[in-house]
């Protein structure tokens, strides 16, 4: 976060200056990156009882569930090769390993989780959430 300068505040014959605390900056901006951090791992384990998973008879059997990877801050990806065709496709992912399992599986997760996660967040970030 980029740190705010000093202000003088000048009103009749009062003047007054408004002092920023040096650290600020450099302590909202470790609060921030840690609260991304966990809001990144908190969708990557919510997420898991949604995302499909073949039956272990298959040789493909959770590369799905193990592809996931936090590439960068706010950026969840799931690199296996059918991963885009999964997350989209209209089909019954039930009658796979994961009874939950359904398409968009990031959605049902935000949907039944998003007001935990932005508590988890606020927390850490040094606020309140909602």
């Amino acid at each position: 976060m980029r740190q705010p300068s000093n202000i003088i505040i000048s009103v009749g014959g009062l003047r007054t200056m408004l002092r920023w605390n040096r650290n600020f900056g450099a302590l909202q901006t470790a609060r921030f990156k840690a609260a991304q951090a966990y809001i990144d791992k908190e969708c990557v384990k919510r997420m898991t009882p949604f995302v499909p998973v073949a039956l272990p008879k298959y040789p493909n059997a959770g590369k799905l569930l193990r592809s996931v990877k936090i590439v960068s801050p706010g950026r969840i990806y799931f690199l296996a090769d059918h991963s885009r065709y999964s997350y989209y496709i209209r089909s019954n992912h039930k009658h796979g390993g994961n009874p939950q399992a359904q398409r968009l599986w990031f959605e049902p997760m935000k949907r039944q989780y998003k007001g935990a996660i932005l508590r988890g967040a606020a927390a850490i970030a040094g606020g309140r959430a909602g």
